[in-house]
């Protein structure tokens, strides 16, 4: 019978992993005198995600000022750490204080949190819309492309 405290740590792991699928490897919980134990792993999605936020800016991003520049994504560690690849096809407006609004990704989902972070804190030209992808590749600059006409 597992304890009151497992039980415990067991919700509060399941907690940790809410949006996430579960898969082979990764993190352990368990052990003890009875050898009753849980095991659990993270994986990501291959494809076909999709995600919407009204406004990439949050109240910490002061205006651009005039100011154009880009953030380039960093690799998400995870990814990084299981040699996963993928791509973001970002969509967004841009108000006229260079921020983005109306973002919207598909692709691989293990990479839309970077790619987000990246959008947020660039600045962009005012007035445009922006369609991009962004591709993940082991040991590749990641940068933000025109999509293809």
């Amino acid at each position: 019978m597992i304890s009151a405290k497992r039980l415990t740590v067991l919700f509060a792991f399941s907690g940790l992993l809410t949006g996430c699928s579960v898969g082979v490897g990764g993190i352990g919980i368990g052990g003890g005198s009875n050898g009753v134990g849980v095991g659990a792993g993270l994986s990501f999605p291959i494809s076909g995600s999709t995600s919407t936020k009204e406004s990439a800016t949050d109240s910490s991003q002061p205006d651009c000022n005039g100011e154009v520049y880009q953030v380039q994504p960093n690799y998400p560690a995870q990814a990084m750490a299981q040699e996963f690849e993928g791509k973001v096809a970002v969509t967004f407006d841009v108000k006229s204080d260079g921020r983005a609004t109306g973002y919207s990704a598909k692709g691989d989902k293990a990479f839309f949190a970077e790619t987000w972070k990246a959008v947020a804190r660039s600045c962009w030209t005012p007035g445009v819309r922006k369609d991009l992808v962004v591709t993940f590749k082991m040991n590749k600059p990641i940068m933000f492309e025109p999509t293809a006409p």
